[in-house]
């Protein structure tokens, strides 16, 4: 009997599908960042970095992954790479896109900005897609408060032809389209409907206010806790590893140009790598060579990252080898399960140059050790 997959899983399958390119285009994003650029293109760069994190966040969502700690993120900092992904479309249509943040130091948790990201970004997405002249500008407040908890408010206005008047009671309806909306352009018509759905999420609400002249202004208000403080790593692009004999890492994946990815951002770290595609390859190589750390995907055709894990730790020569699970479905796989197989750690796609140069002090140390 054929099995019909549900539309929740789908999105899943789909999330996690995605994960693999994301993983591709970051790598090769912070190896372009190791090289001599304008200050032009740096900003471009930094801009498309920006982009890439925004996509992997909504992935883990569909994933109901949390492939990130729980972090304190910066909302000011938040706001301005949100209007920096529009910056280029504002620019192209000739309108000014302007920001007034307060200069306060406002930290929110990793979930209040991934949600928060998403709605301001349907926001000004909306703005600037139907606003031909003038001004596009995204404001934020700070309610003071005795406790721990706060009250944020953010606004988005434009110089757009607006909402009509008959229309404005449905704009936050799904797949509704205004007539401005329908004659403009495509769309789907789920923009400020979800937005609205990610605020309320978080105990807050996004309406519409009243605006002087032409156009339109919508509001988010939305209370939020100080999240603890979380150390960050120091990584950036183009740091390497100095001193010592080089590390030696072995590289598993069936896709090539995940190999080669990682394998110059390795080499960036001044470490260098064998490449193999399949499970048994793997295990002759292991077998052969003396590695510092053996960089496993799990999902491969034929013998797959379990399988092939296990036998390599069987070798006598690799009963200490630092094996490192890289999948865009680790939660799938489950801790327990891959501990089992012999793996020491686990790094999710889309996969970070900080990630992975984190990973690699079990390489450095196991290098360090006497006999290897």
């Amino acid at each position: 009997m054929r099995k019909v997959l549900t539309k929740d899983v789908s999105l899943a399958m789909l999330a996690h599908d995605l994960r693999t390119p994301l993983s591709a285009m970051r790598l090769t994003a912070e190896l372009i960042g190791t090289e001599p650029l304008t200050a032009m293109q740096s900003e471009r760069l930094r801009i498309l970095l920006q982009s890439i994190d925004a996509l992997s966040d909504m992935t883990g969502e569909l994933l109901h992954a949390e492939h990130r700690h729980d972090a304190a993120n910066d909302l000011v900092e938040l706001l301005h790479s949100v209007t920096d992904l529009y910056s280029v479309a504002a620019g192209m249509k000739g309108i000014v896109l302007e920001s007034d943040l307060q200069d306060a130091a406002v930290t929110i948790s990793t979930k209040v900005a991934a949600a928060l990201r998403r709605a301001i970004t349907a926001l000004l997405d909306n703005a600037v897609k139907y606003t031909d002249e003038g001004t596009v500008s995204l404001s934020l407040r700070v309610l003071p408060s005795d406790g721990n908890t706060k009250q944020i408010i953010i606004q988005v206005s434009d110089t757009g032809p607006g909402i009509a008047s008959g229309e404005q009671e449905d704009v936050f309806k799904p797949y509704f389209r205004g007539n401005v909306g329908l004659a403009r352009s495509a769309g789907s018509g789920l923009g400020l409907s979800g937005a609205r759905q990610l605020v309320r999420a978080l105990g807050g609400e996004l309406r519409q206010i009243a605006h002087e002249g032409k156009g339109c202004c919508f509001e988010i208000r939305c209370p939020f806790s100080m999240p603890a403080d979380q150390p960050e790593t120091d990584f950036r692009p183009g740091l390497q590893q100095t001193g010592g004999t080089a590390t030696h890492v072995l590289i598993v994946d069936d896709n090539d140009t995940n190999r080669r990815l990682l394998a110059a951002m390795l080499e960036a770290f001044s470490m260098t790598c064998d490449q193999s595609s399949n499970g048994p390859d793997t295990i002759r190589m292991a077998a052969a060579h003396d590695y510092d750390a053996i960089l496993l995907d799990l999902h491969m055709p034929g013998m797959d990252g379990f399988e092939t894990a296990r036998r390599v730790r069987a070798l006598e020569s690799c009963v200490k080898t630092p094996l490192i699970a890289i999948s865009a479905a680790l939660e799938a796989a489950g801790e327990k399960n891959l501990r089992q197989a012999g793996f020491d750690l686990f790094l999710s796609k889309p996969l970070s140059a900080d990630a992975l140069f984190e990973a690699m002090d079990l390489a450095r140390e196991h290098r360090q050790k006497p006999g290897t």
